[in-house]
């Protein structure tokens, strides 16, 4: 295979150099979702460290991935649960080493836990005094250096590998996480908590390198972090009604063919950061935001067998997944409602509150309260899941960028976002909202005078907060043409029930669009 580098994901570590032709890629994939000394997910209390349920699912579909891609990964190198012990972690890398010629790609995937642990011996090199670890099948909370593998540690390994690229994909907490307050979680929380670490090192440790922070970084490698700091959670999602991590599901997407934007069999370091940006950040609700070390760069990654097909926008036709909490609203029909109750996991959550019912989003964050008909809500959450779908895959994604926090704004607080073009080509900008009970506001922008003026720098737009408060999703067209069938179906439906997003893909049809969204989440009376 003729190739110059390749991808990875959550806390990754890529490496970016140039490779020479005929260069192999070699891949480790680590799921542990079974922890030798946690207890069962399903016997966790709150607070309490425990299994996972989604890290094998990521295993299993990276390693599906990698090998379509050509990557060497025997069933030895799949390391799940009890035979994903540090030791055989580490002798498994260093056979990759014994067999792998300089220039090779080696490719490491871990979905476990993540930890943090007191620095205790010098280099003390963090800020926070705090070193990021990964916790394998054996990690052992009374003795917290046993099954574990810190930041310094993981310095050493990579310094050992410099004649070899190396990719290390870690969707685990502690590479980042969340800044506004979910209210109901939906999934467990890769987090393996915060260890004092004894002095005396246990007998066969790894051994500790010169520390991660202010060190010039490898030359070899890139890292792509789950999310945007240190001191942040990853929490499970679900996808096709499996646990996930977001990384791991949309690096394996990226993988398999989705992020080659252009078509041209070859996947660079800015498609993949590009496409696992945008899709993690949407999927997770804007609770978590991925970040690439170093920026996106053109720089290619993976050489596909042949160049891929440009993948057209597709609307997802699955039942959306419902999970309750309490008695189902009457209004609740399953015979017509589209939807499928799950027990847990569900891209709506409905509670029993009071006399009404609460909603909350697929991450758990409160949308909204109603007492009346529950229609529309499952048809926003509807809607929204198939405006995710409706991306199209070979354009770039859209960047919107918050001019505030991700927390919740109050009444009258003035709040704005920066619209910038996926491509120079798409400069014409349609702008709705899909208010938290269903409705659709549309006049955002255009504002009416004029519907053929070109934004191609980009709009900045503010605006102050107002009733109704919860869960707003502001949606973002950026089209070659000023889409007017688009237009006038949102002015059909202003203030009214969201269409279904294949009416409005079907408006749009007539030109080239790409669409994105963002929330804006909010509180008061």
């Amino acid at each position: 295979m003729d190739r110059e580098g390749l991808g990875g994901l959550a806390l990754a570590v890529f490496l970016a150099a140039t490779a020479p032709a005929a260069a192999k890629d070699w891949g480790l994939v680590v799921g542990i979702n079974d922890y030798r000394h946690l207890v069962a997910a399903e016997e966790t209390v709150p607070g309490q460290l425990s299994d996972l349920q989604g890290a094998v699912n990521d295993a299993m579909v990276i390693a599906e991935s990698l090998r379509a891609a050509r990557v060497d990964l025997p069933d030895d190198r799949v390391l799940l649960d009890a035979s994903a012990t540090l030791d055989a972690f580490l002798g498994a890398f260093e056979s990759i080493k014994t067999q792998a010629t300089a220039g090779d790609t080696i490719i490491v995937t871990f979905a476990g836990h993540g930890g943090q642990e007191h620095e205790v011996s010098a280099p003390v090199d963090e800020t926070d005094g705090l070193d990021e670890t990964i916790m394998f099948h054996d990690f052992d909370p009374a003795n917290a250096r046993e099954g574990r593998l810190n930041d310094d540690q993981l310095r050493t390994l990579l310094e050992g590998a410099a004649a070899f690229q190396v990719l290390f994909v870690m969707d685990s907490c502690h590479s980042a996480g969340l800044e506004r307050k979910v209210a109901r979680g939906t999934g467990l929380r890769r987090t393996g908590g915060v260890w004092d670490i004894p002095l005396d090192p246990i007998p066969g440790e790894a051994p500790s390198g010169q520390g991660d922070s202010g060190l010039p970084p490898l030359p070899n490698v890139t890292q792509i972090l789950a999310t945007a700091t240190e001191d942040r959670l990853v929490q499970e999602t679900v996808f096709e009604g499996k646990r996930h991590g977001a990384l791991s599901w949309f690096f394996a997407k990226a993988v398999a063919g989705e992020a080659d934007q252009n078509g041209d069999g070859a996947l660079t370091r800015l498609e993949m950061a590009a496409y696992i940006g945008d899709r993690v950040f949407t999927h997770m609700e804007q609770n978590q935001q991925p970040r690439f070390l170093p920026r996106g760069d053109p720089s290619v990654m993976l050489q596909f067998r042949e160049p891929a097909s440009p993948v057209a926008e597709v609307i997802d036709p699955k039942a959306i997944l419902v999970q309750l909490i309490g008695e189902p609203p009457p209004s609740l029909d399953l015979a017509t409602c589209g939807c499928r109750l799950v027990p847990s996991g569900g891209a709506v959550t409905i509670e029993r509150s009071g006399a009404g019912w609460t909603v909350y989003n697929g991450v758990g964050d409160k949308v909204t309260e109603f007492t009346g008909d529950v229609g529309p809500h499952l048809a926003r959450a509807k809607f929204l899941l198939d405006l995710n779908a409706a991306k199209v895959t070979h354009l770039p994604p859209i960047e919107i960028v918050p001019q505030q926090s991700a927390a919740r704004q109050p009444l009258d607080a003035l709040v704005g976002f920066d619209f910038r073009p996926p491509t120079p080509d798409l400069v014409f900008i349609t702008l709705f909202n899909v208010a938290s009970d269903g409705r659709l506001q549309y006049g955002l922008y255009p504002p009416g005078v004029r519907e053929d003026v070109p934004a191609p720098d980009g709009l900045s737009l503010r605006f102050t907060v107002v009733p109704p408060t919860g869960e707003d999703q502001l949606v973002v067209a950026w089209c070659a043409r000023p889409p007017l069938a688009l237009h006038a179906l949102l002015a059909q439906h202003n203030d009214r029930l969201v269409p279904p997003m294949a009416d409005v893909v079907a408006a749009a049809s007539d030109t080239t669009c790409q669409f994105g969204r963002i929330g804006l989440f909010t509180e008061g009376g």
